[in-house]
């Protein structure tokens, strides 16, 4: 059997479990999602079978050729989540909710048979496909009609979406299953065609060149698959990175809001805090922020002296931690809820616009400290910062 070098090998092999692990890791919201997972899980299996240190591994251990057997039942495994996965795109996920199952236990049926019908064969220490016969043509069937029917499947429902897809990258990823559907549909015709012919004559040059180049054949249709999944799980991971570097500028801010006003804080259960993506916990954080601000404008400071002048996220800042401040030390509210909820309007909530105000949290604490120390009168104190002529003076009642 020819075996593809390493140095060709190795980098698609790279880009096929690098496709695989970030959509299980990001891509497996939906139904459609996970079964497209699975058979990329198959068909990575199906390469590292192939490998030549796992081939003397198993054939060593168990048996002569099983290895490219279990490739292949990977393979018609791969079908059958491809098939269910088609179903999905044609009915919807509400009709036949089983049918994954099925035809997954259809393919260990036929890979069971595939290793029956290999068995004497791998008892005397030789390949199936030397021996020919009917067995030969019964394994070649078994293997490539289930796979030849998902392509035809896939080429059908492909063709019809085609003309209805958005023109770009939506029609670029449709035409290029169409083609890959194509190409499998002749790779299982020639694998059938093979088998028949061995078991009538002794084949063709070009029927047994095809079957020793089975593993470069299966690793370029593969790695095509894999190349074909790649573009949403690249973007599902730039949306968590941007997602998390977004939650990473709020975080300050966020902790010192909801320990001032902590009953903002959404309780949930472990399991449940654990099944939210990115954006999920960017959008609960988005939403305690702006309701402990919703709850602190009621304590919220307008006259902050001769800070007055400086940066607009700096002053909005500011007042957000005296107004926690005010909170956490026990003072009463003193806004009349008219000009302070529209002023907190104004901050925004989209989490763009919270990050800005972030960005400016720390030195916003420091001018906040300095301001509290000098006790305002809306807490209690004594100073009374009077401006005029945009001059700030401080009045200390004798």
């Amino acid at each position: 059997m020819y075996t593809p070098p390493a140095y060709m090998t190795l980098p698609l092999l790279l880009i096929v479990w690098a496709t695989t692990i970030l959509r299980l890791t990001l891509v497996r919201s939906t139904v459609a999602e996970r079964r497209l997972n699975a058979a990329l899980v198959f068909a990575s299996l199906s390469l590292v079978l192939g490998r030549p240190a796992v081939r003397d591994l198993i054939d060593g251990g168990f048996g002569y050729g099983l290895t490219r057997i279990l490739g292949n039942v990977c393979i018609m495994l791969t079908a059958a989540s491809l098939i269910s996965l088609f179903c999905v795109w044609a009915l919807g996920p509400e009709r036949l909710p089983r049918i994954h199952l099925f035809a997954l236990s259809a393919a260990l049926v036929a890979g069971a048979i595939m290793i029956a019908l290999s068995a004497p064969a791998r008892s005397r220490g030789v390949s199936l496909a030397d021996e020919g016969g009917w067995r030969f043509a019964a394994y070649c069937l078994t293997y490539a009609s289930p796979i030849f029917g998902a392509a035809c499947l896939n080429l059908s429902i492909s063709l019809k979406a085609v003309r209805s897809a958005v023109a770009g990258r939506e029609r670029r990823i449709f035409l290029a299953v169409i083609g890959l559907s194509v190409f499998e549909m002749a790779d299982m015709a020639i694998v059938m065609l093979t088998g028949v012919s061995k078991a009538v004559g002794d084949g063709s040059t070009f029927t047994e060149s095809h079957y020793d180049s089975g593993a470069f054949i299966r690793l370029f249709a593969v790695s095509a698959g894999a190349l074909i999944a790649l573009g949403p799980a690249l973007r599902a991971a730039d949306r968590r990175y941007r997602s998390w570097r977004v939650a990473r500028r709020l975080l300050p801010m966020w902790q010192t809001l909801t320990e001032a006003v902590p009953e903002v804080v959404l309780e949930l259960r472990p399991d449940d805090r654990r099944t939210l993506s990115s954006d999920d916990r960017l959008d609960r954080m988005g939403v305690e922020i702006r309701d402990a601000i919703l709850v602190l404008d009621r304590y919220m400071v307008f006259e902050l002296g001769n800070q007055a002048g400086s940066a607009a996220p700096v002053v909005a800042a500011t007042r957000l931690h005296l107004a926690c401040k005010a909170r956490i030390a026990g003072h009463p509210a003193h806004g009349t809820g008219v000009l302070t909820h529209s002023w907190s309007s104004d901050i925004g909530g989209e989490p763009w616009e919270l990050a800005r105000l972030a960005d400016h949290w720390h030195d916003a604490e420091q001018v906040a400290a300095t301001l509290w120390a000098r006790r305002l009168p809306q807490f209690g104190g004594l100073e009374a910062p009077i401006v005029q002529d945009d001059r700030v003076t401080t009045v200390v009642p004798r």
